[in-house]
């Protein structure tokens, strides 16, 4: 079998698919090569502008015959949707590398689900839909936002597959989506949150264990993953896993306890609950200790000889006009429940340019979601990240992947 398409399911019973970065040699390739065949089960990594930045992809085959399609891996949503023809409103623009719209029409295994039927209704109430339904063809209507982005559209039942050993999902439910406002050039989304319809608890029915883990590579040579089910018990770190934050009750959180910068401790509370986002890029925390860190790492990189750039992101140069030396820059401790994850300077900076980086945390006031604190997956990347809702626990492994 080739690599690039390996996908398995282990004696253990666990679902385990691949995941590449933009650049990896199995998906750096001429678009029009790429079809179900040869990338059909990777979960891949598309780092740039043209599809969607910081967010990683998972590849899925859809209906009958399979409609290959590449899509956002999101633990902080939970209905999964495609793209579909007959685009009653408005659609946004799909890259020919996230494969073709699915046209629900030219499946045999699609149907509707009913408006009366119990995921019609769970999906409508959990996300704030009071009643959607066409009355004439029963069909349940669902309508979500991501923020200032939003789908909506109808609910269907399909065959989805999954690797090149076509693990089958039969009946699978997820969003046809006919009006959408979205950013990215991606297919849709996979929604991983804690709901019974999301796309980790369909697959968990058919495993022996009630988890899920990945990795997300920060290194176009690696190769990451994505395991539904049993996974190997040895991490580094363990935590608390909190299920739900305020009115998300679908969100996975930790307890952030303080933030330390080259192992000295910020001079603020730091305590407060962090949302695990697979599909955000940066992290957000709370104003007071967003200022505080940024202060803290601005100090560090004075020392190191890197000037302050002042806008909207804090961002530095080298006061030579050298290129950044990644291994001079200061890392970033973050004290969970029980644990601490040492973020190396890869993690806690994105690379603008070979002369410029600029911090890969947010004000969560500044960006607009003063109720919420994320932890993003800039953060995480190239660590094992283990979501134990058996256990309820969080797991950390770094330099997985």
């Amino acid at each position: 079998m080739d690599a690039c398409s390996e996908s398995r399911q282990r004696k253990d019973g666990a679902f385990h698919f691949p995941v590449f970065h933009r650049k990896h040699p199995c998906v750096d390739e001429d678009p029009s090569t790429i079809h179900a065949a040869s990338v059909s089960d990777a979960g891949t990594v598309i780092g740039n502008d043209k599809i969607h930045q910081g967010k990683y992809f998972m590849a899925i085959r859809l209906g009958t015959p399979a409609v290959f399609n590449l899509v956002t891996i999101d633990t902080g949503s939970t209905l999964s949707w495609v793209n579909c023809k007959r685009c009653r409103i408005r659609c946004h623009e799909q890259a020919a590398e996230a494969g073709p719209k699915l046209d629900p029409h030219r499946s045999a295994t699609y149907r509707h689900v009913g408006c009366s039927d119990e995921d019609c209704l769970d999906i409508q109430a959990d996300n704030g839909v009071p009643y959607g339904c066409v009355d004439e063809t029963d069909t349940c209507l669902y309508g979500l936002r991501y923020g200032s982005q939003y789908s909506a559209g109808k609910l269907g039942r399909d065959r989805l597959a999954l690797g090149d050993n076509y693990t089958i999902v039969d009946d699978f439910v997820f969003g046809c989506s006919e009006d959408d406002m979205f950013y990215g050039l991606e297919a849709g989304v996979i929604g991983l949150g804690d709901k019974r319809y999301s796309f980790f608890n369909q697959m968990a029915r058919l495993t022996t264990y009630n988890a899920f883990a990945y990795c997300f590579p920060g290194d176009h040579r690696a190769e990451g993953f994505l395991i539904v089910g049993p996974y190997p018990q040895k991490l580094e770190l363990v935590t608390t896993l909190i299920r739900g934050y305020g009115r998300r009750q679908h969100v996975y959180s930790v307890l952030l306890l303080g933030i330390a910068v080259d192992g000295k401790p910020l001079e603020v509370d730091g305590r407060q609950i962090l949302v695990v986002d697979s599909g955000t890029d940066d992290t957000f925390v709370s104003s007071s200790v967003f200022y505080a860190l940024a202060e803290a790492i601005a100090s560090a990189m004075q020392d190191k000889a890197y000037y302050r750039e002042y806008g909207r992101k804090v961002c530095f140069r080298p006061a030579g006009g050298e290129p950044v030396n990644w291994r001079s820059l200061p890392t970033v401790q973050m004290q969970l429940l029980r644990a601490t994850l040492e973020l190396p300077p890869e993690n806690v900076f994105h690379q603008q340019s070979t002369d410029r980086i600029c911090l890969a945390f947010q004000s969560n006031d500044a960006a607009g979601v003063p109720d919420v604190q994320i932890l993003g997956n800039k953060a995480l990347r190239s660590f094992r990240v283990v979501y134990d809702l058996q256990k309820m626990t969080f797991g950390f492994q770094a330099r997985a992947c």
